[in-house]
Formats: structure tokens, C-alpha cells, sequence
């Protein structure tokens, strides 16, 4: 699915993984994998993530990731099939702008599961999506960037939430290091981090009368304002605060090889990181 090329291989451990080319001139492949390192850090269930070089058969060499699959044996039914299941009037092929993906429907949609502990345990770990989100800086959690794994058992249906998937869209990978008017360079010598993340938009509407989705940050603040939403961002939140230390940032980015980002990709990286986890810590303290 998707606009990204991409292809399915068979790994030595003879599972699945999907080999996805980042959009050119852009750090999408080392963006996953940043952002899986943290997600693990937080021990939130993830796709796995890895960098990988593909030669194809020109003997052309391809930078990129490579995703494990998760599925095994589950069919993935996509957040735009729930929603559109629960509420007939939602538009499961809209795929921008669509503002009827809103959190209140996506926390309200996990009713699926009938046990009201399985319901509200996933409520916390889509919680955990969103502030992971936050802190990354990733813009596009679209309804077809989170479901539920399910599988036919005993003439009904066995399911449970999927692992978070594609954070290509973070950490600013799109940005080039400089030359331009919002680039990396000048994010961090005159502009700063903070005019970065708060101007993003993502895909998770906060009220389906917004004209606009709230940056990722800013969604998370205003679902800790709602009453409904707060008590599972506000866990996820100290999670966050509690689990990883302030020098997060340098120790996964600094994990990334020097072949794969440049000094000013992984400065900004880091200090997008720092922004957003101090952010979080005020938005809770």
C-alpha cells in the first residue's frame, strides 16, 4: 500500500520483510529506524526495523529499510476500515484532509474488542503511538497507518492492536541540510527546532470541525485537556519521562553509521528529540 516503491523479500530467518526505498534526497530509511530504536526503548510494541542496501540487477546499489513483517498468520484491517465499520458516515478512501479521523473516534473504535480491559489496554498503547509520534516528530499516523491484527477462531474473530508501523515521516527527513528557506541549517542557527515541529501538520485530527490537524505535539496536548483521553496520555507521557533519559536523542541517533546521515541531519535529529521530550515534561508537570 502506499505511493513509496517498495518490495516484499524472504529473509534468512524465513520471514518476510518488506525493503521500502526512501523518497529521494530524503532520511526516511534512518528515520525508521530512529524511530523503532526508541520505540523499543520504550518497550512499545513496533515493526522491526533495519537499514539495508539493495542491489538490483544493473548492480545499481539502493540506500533504504527494511520492515519484518508482523503479521504472522493475522490479517492487518486498517484504522480507516474500523472507523468506517463503526461510523457509517466516515470516508474510509479519503486519504488527506480527512477530518473525520479524529482521536476521540480512533480511542472510541477499540470498543471492537468486547473485553472492556483488552478495550482500554490498547486505548493506552494507541496512547503510546501518539506520544511516540510527539517526541519523533511524525506526521503521518493516516488511518492506514494503524489497525488491529485479526484472524478467524472458534466461528468468530481472534484479534489484537497492531504494532506502530512507518515512522518514515519523522525527525525531519524531508528537509535538506541547507540552500533553502526552511532548511535543517537554518532550523538551527536562526529559525530554531521549535518553529519546526510546532508548524507541522499531522494526520490525527483533534475535532472534526478543525480546518486543519494539529502538529503531533499538539495533539497530544490537547488530548491530555480532554477528560475521555487524559488518563491514557498522561501514562504514556510519564512513560516517556520516566523510561528514557534526557541524552536519548544522542544515543540512538549516534547509533546511526556517519555513512548514512550527515552531521547536520543527526544535529537536528537530536536536537528535534530534546524539543519534543521537553515538551512532554511540561506538558505534564
Amino acid at each position: 500500500m502506499g505511493s513509496k516503491e517498495k518490495f516484499w523479500f524472504q529473509g534468512p530467518d524465513g520471514v518476510d520483510w518488506l525493503f521500502k526505498f526512501p523518497t529521494k534526497d530524503t532520511g526516511g530509511h534512518w528515520a525508521e529506524k530512529i524511530a523503532f530504536e526508541i520505540a523499543r526503548k520504550l518497550r512499545i510494541p513496533a515493526a522491526r526495523v533495519d537499514l539495508a542496501l539493495y542491489r538490483d540487477e544493473a548492480g545499481d546499489e539502493h540506500w533504504g529499510s527494511i520492515c519484518r513483517s508482523f503479521s504472522s498468520g493475522y490479517e492487518l484491517y486498517h484504522g480507516n476500515q474500523i472507523l468506517a465499520g463503526r461510523y457509517p458516515e466516515y470516508d474510509l478512501d479519503k486519504r488527506y484532509k480527512q477530518s473525520q479521523h479524529t482521536a476521540s473516534r480512533i480511542f472510541s473504535s477499540m470498543a471492537i474488542f468486547l473485553n472492556n480491559r483488552s478495550a482500554d489496554r490498547y486505548r493506552g498503547l494507541l496512547a503510546s503511538y501518539l506520544v511516540l509520534d510527539a517526541l519523533i516528530g511524525n506526521v503521518d499516523r493516516h488511518h492506514e497507518n494503524w489497525g488491529v491484527l485479526r484472524k478467524r477462531a472458534n466461528g468468530g474473530w481472534k484479534g489484537r492492536l497492531a504494532p506502530t508501523f512507518d515512522h518514515a515521516s519523522s525527525l525531519g527527513r524531508e528537509l535538506r541540510d541547507a540552500g533553502t528557506k526552511k532548511s535543517r541549517r537554518r532550523h538551527l542557527q536562526e529559525l530554531g527546532v521549535s518553529h519546526y515541529t510546532e508548524h507541522a501538520r499531522g494526520a490525527v485530527y483533534a475535532s472534526e470541525s478543525d480546518a486543519r490537524a494539529p502538529s503531533p505535539i499538539e495533539l497530544v496536548r490537547q488530548c491530555l485537556g480532554n477528560p475521555a483521553l487524559s488518563p491514557f496520555f498522561a501514562t504514556a507521557c510519564h512513560r516517556v519521562l520516566r523510561v528514557l533519559p534526557e541524552t536519548i536523542s544522542e544515543d540512538v541517533v549516534e547509533n546511526i553509521p556517519s555513512t548514512w546521515m550527515t552531521p547536520t541531519s543527526r544535529n537536528f535529529a537530536v536536537a528535534l528529540l530534546r524539543h519534543n521530550y521537553e515538551r512532554l515534561r511540561e506538558m505534564t508537570t
